[in-house]
């Protein structure tokens, strides 16, 4: 009988410790999300240590995953094949919030650090990330809705492919983002009327569009 009991449990151990390694448990989870940035594929599947864990269109993020803190075999596939786009190894610091982007035109995966931490009361937070190889490095105007920025100097300067801003605190209300070349006041990219509320924290990305142009998209991170 006690040799039947103390198989029993080792076998639970050995479950739960696969259980941990597939998903996360307890306090040593990180959190990790994919944006698909890539214009000319559709579909892109995350596999965490050789597992299928998303699969997200072009121009969203999946939602945050779980997943044990430690070094992470993280690959980017297009749906419904087998040939990784991204096959990195990264370490996934206990408590972190990760979001992997998958960039396009042969240029390097971007692993970002997310702080989701509170804004301070009444306030949002919101960073910007400039995902779009056909822009290449802006100024970035963050603006109450039609303002003209002839005469203002840009909130972010020079934000290069594949980088993000360090997350602004802002007032809730009605804002619009502009990008522009380095410098000058034409603006190649309009976001149009984004409403923000007090505690939520967002990422807006600079996309390729998928039939020329450029287009954004605004990720939730919290709330």
């Amino acid at each position: 009988m006690r040799n039947r009991t103390w198989l029993c449990l080792a076998v639970a151990l050995v479950l739960a410790g696969i259980a941990c390694l597939s998903v996360g448990c307890g306090s040593s989870n990180a959190n990790i999300r994919l944006l698909n940035a890539t214009p000319d594929e559709a579909s892109l599947s995350l596999l965490v240590d050789g597992k299928s864990v998303a699969s997200v269109s072009y121009g969203t993020a999946s939602g945050y995953m779980s997943v044990s803190s430690g070094s992470r075999h993280l690959q980017v596939e297009p749906a419904g094949t087998s040939n990784p786009l991204i096959d990195v190894t990264a370490t996934a610091n206990s408590s972190s919030n990760l979001t992997l982007i998958s960039l396009s035109f042969n240029i390097s995966n971007v692993v970002l650090t997310d702080d989701n931490s509170a804004p301070s009361s009444g306030n949002f937070k919101l960073r910007i990330i400039n995902a779009s190889p056909g822009l290449s490095a802006q100024d970035v105007y963050v603006e109450p809705p039609n303002t003209n920025i002839g005469s203002l100097s840009p909130t972010i300067s020079n934000l290069a492919l594949g980088t993000a801003s360090s997350y602004s605190v802002l007032t809730p209300g009605n804002y619009e983002v502009y990008f522009t070349s380095p410098g000058q006041k034409f603006i190649n990219l309009d976001t149009g009327v984004l409403s923000f509320s007090a505690g939520q924290i967002r990422t807006l990305v600079a996309l390729n569009g998928q039939s020329g142009g450029y287009t954004s998209a605004a990720l939730t991170d919290l709330n």
